[in-house]
């Protein structure tokens, strides 16, 4: 009887243990002697949703002279958009998220005087 052992040297003992099939007659399938068959840029992250908002008055002094007059939000409903998982799965950030990739609603205001 063959012992399989893991990566790691521990065979049985290891709790995480799982198979892969070894001196199987023509291969273990498509893709022998690789591991993995996912093809290149096949992995989609999270979508990613943003509203922004910007209201503008004008406000008239003489012929030819007024003020603009500005406010604008940035991300109005402060949906959070999250960041492609980690794709280095060696690492422990491997498949997590870790961040996101929009900011917080913000607010900005202008006043501008145009002659």
């Amino acid at each position: 009887r063959t012992v399989r052992e893991d990566y790691f040297g521990l065979g049985a003992a290891n709790a995480a243990l799982f198979s892969i099939p070894i001196n199987v007659a023509g291969g273990s399938g498509p893709n022998s002697g690789r591991f993995g068959a996912l093809g290149r840029n096949t992995f989609r992250g999270p979508g990613f949703h943003n509203f922004d908002m910007s209201l503008i008055k004008n406000f008239r002094v003489t012929e030819g002279k007024n003020f603009d007059f500005r406010a604008q939000v940035f991300n109005v409903t402060n949906t959070a958009s999250f960041s492609n998982p980690g794709g280095s799965f060696n690492l422990a950030t491997g498949g997590v998220v870790t961040s996101t990739r929009n900011q917080p609603r913000l607010y900005e205001f202008s006043l501008k005087f145009n002659f």
